[in-house]
């Protein structure tokens, strides 16, 4: 059953009166299962769900932003889905590895846009298409219903889907794209 406003009220008033105490005894239970904590840090780390909290947690250090859980999780999806760069369509390589860029607003770090290889990442004057905020050719995001979709025109007949989530858009049309070869 989930907390009411008085019970977190409750707590936290029980909190700042006892906070010394309760600061004390998490700092000692801590100190007397350390070796223990840290053997389960370094194997929760080695999971695919640690990965996944390390990075995410790297890209909040950072400061990139998102609105919604469901979409850092559809970004970090993306992330590791993405064998070749966005803009320049090389593969990622150990001197040219995966980025994530971002806007850049009075100094600060803003929304994720792409996931870049890191040589088109640090150029300052490259041109990222602004029709097309998702990044991916042919994939962008319909306001009005609310859903992603793939649009392709081939002989001018357009082939048109639309998906609930941007990854669910990039594996079709990488799917269709190699069907017309």
């Amino acid at each position: 059953m989930p907390y009411t406003k008085e019970d977190k009220e409750k707590k936290r008033r029980y909190y700042l009166n006892n906070k010394e105490i309760i600061v004390k005894k998490a700092r000692q239970k801590y100190l007397d299962n350390k070796e223990k904590i840290l053997k389960y840090q370094q194997e929760y780390q080695q999971t695919p769900e640690g990965k996944k909290t390390q990075k995410i947690a790297s890209w909040k250090h950072l400061g990139l932003l998102w609105d919604t859980r469901e979409e850092i999780d559809e970004i970090y999806e993306r992330y590791l889905i993405s064998k070749k760069c966005e803009l320049c369509d090389e593969e990622y390589t150990e001197t040219n590895w995966k980025c994530m860029d971002h806007e850049h607003k009075n100094g600060k770090y803003g929304k994720f846009r792409n996931v870049l290889c890191h040589s088109c990442n640090s150029q300052t004057d490259r041109q990222i298409p602004t029709n097309n905020k998702s990044g991916v050719a042919n994939v962008s995001w319909n306001n009005t219903l609310k859903k992603w979709y793939y649009k392709k025109t081939i002989n001018k007949k357009t082939h048109r889907k639309f998906f609930p989530y941007f990854i669910q858009a990039v594996i079709y049309k990488k799917e269709y794209e190699e069907s017309l070869l």
